[in-house]
């Protein structure tokens, strides 16, 4: 035997374990870089190889139907509209036309593939020490994802985070070319596939890299943040919540080359297992819970073996003791739980979630139960989009809809109908807002394998990365199934209700319908009925309660009423008591809307058959398919107007009954010019009783009823100016406003 033969073995052993396991330092934290500039567009489907030098130069959140999708030819003319307004609008018009003859604008604003190209300048000190992810926060609605010529993968679905490991395919040191091609035409396997709301194309949430260590909590778990918070058991005396964490180790086996000391130069292909034991990384699992203060009242370590590419998850049983809850508004209390990994002494990677601690649930005999006791939902729908920006809102934008959805007093948001941004959600945390989320299943089904799979995993996507936010209470599943024809899909829609029952027990599992008598209203855990008595149909303004009635016998348990409302555009007035408008018509009028809603909120609140009620919309949105109340593009239900630059009246009047802050509000304060000497006037107040001034005379108090209206009849105005005031009689609130009588209209 040749004498250097062991010693040969031995280096080779050595040069093996160096390949296998790698030579690096460890970083303490995850970094998580967001994408958000340098990044070009390319308007219209290419080939992969094309340059990018020509395209234009964009910034995501990014929707190329920014200004298409809103906004289309004025129904009456351009006097309409504000100054501010104008300039977009014309230029919307102008790319409308423009695209006439090209069949992906059918819809009226482009639908169809584009491509996204952002580069890449990764470290070369990142190779073999960092894992480097790229998560995209959503891609409407097919987005195929490449790095460097290679495709990564394909996400089906609008609306939820999906995320993939670059590490194996980056040139470190170089620059490296990502691309996306999102595509937004309509697909029968993909829903929405009938809906009364745009589908903006784009990468319109954010874009984050995340760059991790070789072991790390797995952001590859349908794109969530890799830990679960689930709460088993909650008295006054103490919480378990089981933590789940998606632990992984990324180094690769590597093939390694052993000199056989038989053949002496000839070499073995083998394995590392087929050195010996399978290497594997010791991880210690510590998870922590700390209260608003940083204040620690629970820890655990685990000590796990990974071997090399593997992925498991580890669970931990966490006791908080003397837990104090999460209440909705009263009380919206978050504790921190973070999760880090310890390997060989140091902290490798970490994350934190929020933890609420709360149990939502709906009874027959009290409706609502917020930890176990009755809450009132006061709820409102809000879609996405902002005027001018479509689905391509910062973080600013949301920061303002929460903000003006807590000034009105809701209790709730119906998310329709899709889940939105993880940062929203955080918001609603933080505020102590319930959320209803919902898979945009919406008028109709297709009765084919691919659609159902798809809507599946939409599903599972949703649940997985919302699934730790104390402030969601409902899963939905459909939206007014059967306006369109389709197919028996009960057995279908009962396996998703299994679905997201098995994924998440603690839930609400819910659905929206406008449908009477049907089967489907009854496969869900509760359901909530579409209404609008007062805007569409023939039916009196004052049906909902008898049909609230006729819908909780119909499912046998309380009902939701989950849209109801009316259209207003706030430079329409009625001179006179307000009649009911065509509602596809050019005139929609502030005082009809609020009319709707006076006598809505009349019949839904205290109504022994209800759980909880959403008004449609808080915010006016886009909608291609609509031309009515002389802004085209637009359904203008909403309680504040697109740009939200304006709270409608009927804001005020939800704000006076839901929200406890001294308020006083005159109404039809827009309707400037007057013709007409005598005027009633209405003011919405919470408090007991308001005075009425006009031109600093009083002219009376008058007590609010029950829906925190005060009124005034045939007050006489004075030619040009008058100053109108209302005020609390306690001094907390008050409120003014000018309207100007013409000099004809003296007697």
């Amino acid at each position: 035997m040749n004498p250097h033969s062991s010693l040969n073995l031995n280096l080779y052993l050595s040069l093996a374990a160096f390949f296998v396991f790698g030579v690096s330092s460890i970083y303490a934290n995850r970094e998580v870089i967001t994408l958000e500039s340098d990044w070009h567009f390319n308007k219209g489907d290419v080939d992969i190889d094309t340059s990018s030098n020509e395209w234009e130069k964009v910034t995501v959140p990014h929707t190329w139907n920014a200004l298409d999708a809103q906004s289309g030819p004025l129904a009456v003319s351009d006097q309409q509209e504000t100054a501010l307004e104008a300039e977009a609008a014309a230029k919307a018009r102008k790319i409308a036309v423009k695209g006439t003859n090209d069949s992906h604008t059918s819809s009226g604003y482009y639908r169809g593939a584009c491509w996204y190209d952002h580069k890449l300048d990764i470290p070369l000190e990142w190779k073999g020490r960092k894992r480097v992810f790229i998560r995209f926060g959503a891609a409407a609605t097919v987005a195929k994802t490449y790095i460097n010529k290679t495709l990564l993968g394909e996400h089906r679905g609008g609306f939820t985070a999906f995320c993939y490991e670059l590490t194996d395919y980056l040139d470190y040191g170089h620059a490296n070319e990502l691309r996306v091609q999102v595509d937004n035409v309509h697909r029968e396997d993909i829903a929405p596939i009938s809906a009364d709301f745009n589908v903006f194309g784009g990468l319109y949430r954010y874009v984050n890299l995340i760059v991790t260590d070789e072991v790390c909590i797995s952001p590859l778990d349908f794109a969530s943040s890799g830990v679960y918070l689930s709460t088993t058991a909650l008295t006054a005396k103490q919480a378990t919540v089981k933590v789940r964490t998606i632990v992984s180790n990324g180094v690769k086996p590597k093939k390694v080359f052993i000199q056989s000391v038989v053949t002496r130069g000839l070499m073995d292909e083998r394995e590392p297992e087929d050195i010996g034991k399978p290497p594997t990384k010791q991880v210690t699992v510590k998870t922590e819970v700390t209260d608003p203060s940083g204040g620690m009242v629970a820890q655990e370590s685990s000590i796990k073996e990974l071997a090399l590419d593997q992925t498991t998850p580890v669970s931990q049983i966490m006791m908080i003791k003397d837990p104090h809850r999460w209440n909705g508004l009263k009380d919206p209390y978050l504790y921190t739980v973070t999760v880090s990994l310890i390997c060989d002494g140091k902290t490798v990677d970490q994350v934190s979630q929020p933890l609420g601690l709360r149990t939502v649930s709906i009874t027959q005999k009290d409706g609502f139960l917020l930890n176990g006791k009755p809450y009132p939902i006061l709820g409102v729908n809000r879609h996405q989009d902002v005027r001018g920006k479509g689905w391509a809102v910062k973080h600013e934008d949301e920061d303002r809809d929460s903000a003006l959805i807590r000034d009105v007093g809701a209790t709730a948001i119906r998310d329709t109908h899709y889940p939105q941004s993880e940062y929203w959600h955080a918001l609603n945390d933080r505020a102590g807002i319930l959320v209803w989320d919902e898979v945009t299943q919406v008028n109709t089904t297709r009765q084919t394998r691919g659609y159902w799979m798809n809507t599946e995993e939409y599903l599972r996507e949703m649940v997985h990365q919302l699934y730790n936010h104390p402030c969601i209470a409902w899963w939905g599943i459909f939206n007014e199934l059967g306006n369109r024809p389709m197919s028996p899909c009960n057995r279908e829609l009962a396996h998703l209700q299994d679905v997201a029952k098995e994924m998440d027990p603690s839930r609400i599992i819910v659905s929206a319908s406008e449908a009477n008598n049907r089967s489907f209203n009854k496969v869900t855990d509760q359901v909530g009925f579409n209404r609008y008595p007062g805007w569409y149909g023939t039916e009196p303004d004052d049906a909902l309660r008898d049909y609230i009635k006729d819908r909780s016998k119909e499912v046998g348990k309380r009902i939701a009423i989950s849209e109801y409302g009316a259209g207003g555009n706030i430079r329409h007035h009625s001179k006179a008591q307000p009649v009911k408008p065509d509602t596809k018509g050019a005139f929609h009028p502030e005082e009809w809307q609020t009319h709707v809603h006076e006598i809505d909120w009349s019949a839904i609140r205290n109504n022994p058959n209800l759980w909880g009620s959403f008004v449609w919309n808080m915010f006016d949105f886009a909608c291609k398919d609509r031309d009515e109340g002389n802004t085209p593009s637009l359904n203008d239900k909403g309680l504040v107007s697109h740009d939200r630059r304006f709270k409608k009246d009927a804001f005020y009047f939800y704000k006076a009954n839901w929200n406890p802050e001294p308020m006083v509000y005159i109404t039809s304060r827009r309707a400037v010019e007057r013709t007409e000497p005598l005027t009633d006037v209405k003011v919405y107040s919470n408090r007991p009783e308001v005075e009425l001034r006009v031109n600093g005379k009083s002219i009376g108090k008058q007590r609010s009823d029950e829906l925190h209206i005060a009124r005034w009849q045939a007050v006489r105005l004075i030619p040009g100016n008058n100053t109108i005031e209302a005020l609390s009689a306690d001094g907390t609130a008050s409120d003014s406003c000018i309207w100007t009588l013409q000099e004809a209209a003296r007697n």
